[in-house]
């Protein structure tokens, strides 16, 4: 394990008082499911997930953020073309 890694678990097993399965049981699920959401929202963006799957897998919420972020990268193309 990598000593920035060591150094982070044995911090959070001192400060949280908890023993080490259930702490990397839960860095573990939190790290699949923040990858989860990466892949799954850049495959939304490349178009291979289609919106209504998207919904479904990141909720409404994410995928209204993801547009929203979309529309301003296309205004941002559409106005520096116009420069």
């Amino acid at each position: 394990m990598p000593a920035q890694l060591q150094q982070e678990l044995a911090y959070l097993l001192r400060e949280t008082g908890r023993d080490e399965a259930p702490l990397l049981a839960e860095a573990l699920q939190e790290g699949i499911h923040a990858l989860f959401c990466k892949y799954a929202r850049d495959a939304y963006i490349e178009g291979k997930l289609s919106r209504r799957k998207a919904l479904h897998l990141l909720g409404p919420s994410e995928v209204g953020e993801i547009e929203a972020a979309w529309r301003a990268v296309e205004a941002d193309v559409k106005w520096g073309m116009k420069n």
